[in-house]
């Protein structure tokens, strides 16, 4: 006898029944090469944050906010409305107008002359990948069936991953021919043909019908669903403490490895890059597997995978700040990585299974404006701040700096653990 909780589903979602196999999977590719555009768009800004200091004038903690704080609390604000119509309006369009307001923002980066200007660029990159990512993490949940959520979501993340080490190799290549004005222009522009394409092509099952989310929560009774669930409060921890860490390393690990280690911007992009392409895209797809694999039963078990993935990879953050050698530095980098991508995809699927289907987009953008203020905001900001205290160590400042936010892994860890421990799945 199956244990309470544990019960098999397999039949597709309604939603799903709806949209043809091959526009499926054509909206998913679609949804991917968003997320891939995402954060090659935002990762440029951190490879050239020594050449933009020297050029604006600017302080760490200045870059901090720039790249941190500044980007993280305006993707906070403009996440909650664009998710609410998302929620039970039109995804491909919310999706496609994010995505050229980004582009636009990014092209304008390369045009900034101060502080503010950049900001103000900052803020409008923000505003456009605000809604972008859980439209299309809602969109995708619904066309799938229930037993590949984790493998979708996981892909989705994969290829943020992708777009996250593909911005740091694209940018180390282009900065070779271009300086940092030149380079910002030339991945800004492209994605306002890609969101033609989402607006154009992308499936949306409730055009077709009522969907699942037709009747949409309001902002507060889903606050409410969330903060009455004793697993929901543990994974808002996890998503608070583990991207604290994981986005302060992501930010600042290539100026360590130039202030170190001693990279070029060229070398750099092609290094971390490349073990930052191995690192989370296969920790995606192992979260993918694992968790539709052994979770599709007793989705607690996603909880328990991102708990142990998450303690083990403390040791190999610390091994990253401290190793001399610039080859174990990477190593550590590419495991770290690998480990801490566990925990992101299978938490998602866990907190998408105790909400009602009208609010999972609302549930995501919830997800990533913890993500973001914690992660981007706080994490990037800190480390910088940081970096000012110990500038009495002149390089080894980043080192100290990136072990101090290290512990936010062990709370990760516990706060993982306990998510699965009190789920409660509808």
């Amino acid at each position: 006898m199956r244990r309470p909780g544990r019960r098999r589903v397999t039949a597709l979602a309604p939603a799903a029944t709806r949209v043809a196999p091959f526009r499926r999977w054509a909206t998913l590719a679609l949804v991917l090469l968003v997320a891939v555009l995402s954060y090659v768009d935002r990762q440029v800004f951190t490879l050239f944050m020594d050449a933009i200091k020297r050029d604006l004038a600017l302080t760490d903690r200045a870059l901090g906010l720039l790249s941190g704080l500044t980007f993280a609390l305006f993707y906070a604000i403009a996440a909650f409305p664009i998710a609410r119509h998302a929620d039970h309006g039109d995804r491909p369009r919310v999706i496609a107008l994010c995505v050229v307001v980004w582009s636009i923002a990014t092209a304008a980066c390369g045009l900034a002359n101060g502080f503010w200007q950049m900001a103000l660029a900052r803020i409008g990159l923000a505003a456009g990948e605000a809604g972008a990512g859980p439209a299309g993490q809602s969109l995708v949940v619904d066309i799938f069936p229930p037993s590949r959520r984790v493998t979708v979501l996981s892909a989705i993340l994969a290829a943020s991953s992708l777009g996250l080490s593909g911005g740091l190799v694209l940018g180390g290549w282009l900065s070779t021919m271009f300086d940092w004005r030149a380079v910002f222009l030339i991945v800004g522009f492209p994605g306002i043909a890609i969101g033609a394409l989402v607006w154009l092509f992308a499936a949306e099952p409730r055009r077709g019908g009522a969907g699942e989310g037709a009747t949409p929560l309001g902002s507060i009774a889903v606050f409410r669903t969330m903060a009455a669930s004793r697993s929901l409060r543990w994974i808002g921890l996890s998503v608070t403490a583990v991207p604290m860490t994981g986005m302060g390393y992501l930010l600042w690990s290539p100026v360590f490895f130039q202030r170190v280690h001693g990279l070029s911007i060229a070398q750099t992009g092609f290094w971390l890059g490349g073990v930052t392409l191995i690192g989370l895209v296969l920790g995606n797809l192992a979260a993918g597997w694992l968790g539709d694999r052994f979770g599709k039963d007793d989705p607690r078990f996603n909880g328990r995978l991102a708990g142990i993935s998450l303690l083990l990879s403390f040791p190999f953050a610390l091994g990253f700040a401290w190793a001399d050698d610039r080859g174990v530095a990477l190593a550590c980098f590419l495991v770290m990585k690998f480990l801490m991508t566990l925990y992101l995809g299978p938490t998602i699927a866990l907190a998408f299974v105790q909400v009602p289907a009208a609010m999972r987009a609302t549930t995501g953008a919830t997800i990533n404006m913890f993500i973001g203020l914690a992660g981007t905001g706080l994490g990037g900001f800190l480390v910088g701040a940081l970096s000012d205290a110990f500038a009495g160590y002149g390089a080894a400042s980043l080192r100290w700096s990136l072990a101090v936010i290290s512990v936010g892994l062990l709370a990760g860890a516990l706060a993982g653990w306990r998510a699965g421990a009190t789920a409660r799945p509808l």
